[in-house]
């Protein structure tokens, strides 16, 4: 794998700026025609990693293969790689197609051809039609679809997709999701794509390298590291999590509030004894009106609010100790007002079972807010 075009390796990468640790030992191998995604929050260190693929960034520490090569102190333009960025940089006194070869032009490919690079380019992108248009004709779709096509028409064995469809609103970028990795299947070219949503992450990834101050926290592909967490922070980011602090009794956790959760596959991440955290996504959060009269897996409250979300209906609980989010199927969900008591009730499958050390990340106590502000 590690000679083959389109082939990535990052090998105990560190960069640094001053003395902040950007990237922290970093090792990743990226298979030929792939779709991976760098996903996590701001300052977690996938944007520097990605310009360290690029070539606008070095590291410090470690080594970098491209296509087997060692691009360390390698210009980015004399790397096998392209980058789309959020920002197109799209010359506003170009039109599509001149913005298109420009990097050809750059690279003195023979002008017989260039245009026939250009038009197949941009008929990837469905933008032939546009190609005598300059950037301000176009809706930021349109020139997203140009940048995209500027980058492709160098024919790089790796693409690198830094945030690029953040500067779209939430229908077209939806679009764009489905266009690029169609694209990306179609063309076989290697796309290492950085972003900070998960749902975009989940919904084009073969894998996702979800990071965490500087390293990667877990690495799969997406139904793994939703249904199988790595760690607390993992399950919090990647959708969402009801979260308990409490001690691990071995076979689950007994929380502060007493409400005991037994799961029937505890990981053996949590000695009996320590402190541990529960977690337990909305959708596995059923809802009765009646006490179910069971002493684990339950929790009782009042309904504190309803959001309708088209075909899903969102109820916060209050209950003793915090909020219980739970989401339901509108089609037969039991239907609360606020007010309401209801019982919350889990099946021992889907609780999951953390150490305590993420708990400053997953856990929002709203206490803390009247403290600080």
């Amino acid at each position: 794998m590690s000679g083959q075009r389109g082939s990535v390796e990052i090998v105990d990468v560190t960069k640094r700026f001053g003395s902040m640790v950007a990237v922290d030992k970093l090792s990743l191998e990226i298979t030929p025609g792939e779709f991976l995604s760098l996903l996590g929050p701001s300052g977690c260190g996938k944007t520097t990693t990605l310009r360290m693929l690029a070539g606008f960034d070095q590291p410090d520490e470690g080594f970098i293969r491209i296509s087997g090569d060692y691009v360390q102190g390698m210009p980015p333009y004399k790397r096998d790689v392209n980058t789309v960025f959020q920002q197109y940089a799209l010359f506003p006194h170009m039109t599509v197609a001149e913005n298109v070869a420009y990097g050809l032009r750059q690279k003195r490919v023979p002008r017989s051809e260039i245009s026939g690079r250009v038009a197949e380019a941009l008929d990837m992108v469905k933008m032939t039609k546009l190609a005598s248009r300059k950037p301000r004709q176009m809706s930021g779709g349109q020139q997203q679809r140009v940048a995209v096509a500027r980058a492709l028409v160098n024919r790089p064995s790796v693409l690198l997709l830094d945030e690029p469809l953040g500067a779209l609103d939430r229908k077209l970028r939806e679009e764009m999701q489905i266009e690029l990795k169609l694209l990306q299947n179609q063309l076989g070219i290697t796309f290492v794509f950085v972003t900070h949503d998960q749902e975009e992450a989940m919904g084009m990834s073969d894998r996702i390298a979800i990071m965490l101050d500087g390293h990667i926290e877990q690495l799969a592909n997406p139904e793994s590291v939703y249904e199988r967490p790595a760690s607390a922070f993992v399950a919090g980011f990647i959708g969402r999590n009801n979260f308990w602090r409490g001690i691990s009794t071995g076979t689950g956790v007994q929380a502060s509030d007493g409400t005991i959760f037994v799961s029937s596959s505890p990981e053996e991440r949590v000695a009996k004894g320590d402190a541990a955290l529960a977690a337990i996504r909305p959708e596995c959060i059923h809802l009765s009106a009646a006490d179910p009269g069971s002493t684990t897996n339950m929790i009782s409250g009042t309904v504190a609010g309803v959001s309708h979300y088209g075909d899903v209906l969102q109820y916060v609980i209050r209950t003793a100790e915090r909020d219980v989010i739970s989401l339901l199927p509108r089609q037969g969900a039991l239907r609360l007002a606020p007010g309401d008591s209801v019982w919350c009730h889990w099946d021992a499958s889907e609780v999951y079972q953390f150490s305590a050390d993420q708990a400053d990340l997953v856990i929002h106590d709203p206490a803390e807010d009247a403290v600080t502000s």
